[in-house]
């Protein structure tokens, strides 16, 4: 599918190419990777649309064109509605952030999916050079991740922040950075190969153990750049707080309450 990422891209034409059924192919697809082949092909040709719009002097229709969109209106009406802002806007605020990574995973991560949460360890310690590549393929959840300034931060924050982290020898499944004195989740990073899986209920319960009051800044609701991430968030507990805007990108605070604090 990367290789031909601007060509035509239906499902029935990828099936053939590899010989599944349409149907057999969307069902393993979004069961591995919890989106669909038409979600993961629109959001990687947006990715690289707004690529060569910050990269290059290219005319907006060209890169719509090049980019696998039907024209202008079309290609203009889906970036506004995943990125915010309309391509020309962008262009001129010169700053990249992606949508989505290509998806190529290598044999240590397909063991993660293979093996299940269930034989991840878990612990409190962590480098930034080992949760960027986690950053990179769970980018989907990092509203605006900008790669440079994302490892800043980590590394600023590591040492005095509390870490839980799911691994299997050495291949990082799962991070969250907790803020020890208000429970703020700074940070929460789940592998697209996992994103199914209850690794995320489990960080959740281990963080709940140490905190009595977690939260964590999300998508807003509706936003279409959202794989599902507030939507589950929401099944384990939390709850809508107030609206916020971080790195230029509006968001939302979530907050989970300990059991029985609302009765």
């Amino acid at each position: 599918m990367e290789r031909s990422l601007h060509t035509d891209l239906r499902l029935d034409r990828i099936a053939a190419h590899i010989g599944y059924s349409p149907y057999h192919l969307h069902r393993s697809f979004t069961r591995t990777f919890g989106l669909t082949p038409h979600a993961y092909v629109r959001r990687r040709r947006l990715t690289e649309a707004a690529r060569a719009l910050v990269n290059t002097s290219e005319p907006v229709l060209g890169i719509a064109l090049r980019h696998g969109f039907g024209g202008q209106q079309s290609f203009t009406h889906a970036f506004s509605s995943h990125y915010g802002i309309s391509p020309a806007a962008w262009r001129r605020a010169k700053r990249f952030f992606p949508l989505l990574m290509p998806y190529r995973f290598d044999a240590s991560e397909w063991e993660l999916c293979r093996r299940g949460p269930g034989h991840l360890e878990i612990t409190d310690r962590a480098g930034s050079d080992l949760l960027l590549p986690l950053s990179l393929a769970a980018v989907d959840m990092l509203p605006a991740l900008d790669p440079h300034r994302h490892t800043t931060a980590l590394r600023q924050k590591l040492d005095a922040r509390h870490v839980v982290l799911a691994h299997h020898e050495g291949q990082d499944a799962a991070a969250m950075i907790v803020h020890p004195a208000t429970g703020h989740i700074e940070y929460l990073a789940v592998h697209p190969l996992l994103r199914t899986s209850s690794i995320l209920s489990a960080l959740v319960e281990s963080a709940a153990r140490d905190y009595p009051r977690l939260s964590v800044t999300t998508f807003r609701e509706g936003d279409r750049a959202d794989l599902g991430h507030r939507r589950a968030l929401l099944a384990l507990g939390f709850r809508p707080a107030p609206l916020r805007v971080e790195f230029g990108y509006p968001t939302q605070l979530l907050e989970l309450e300990p059991p029985g604090a609302s009765q």
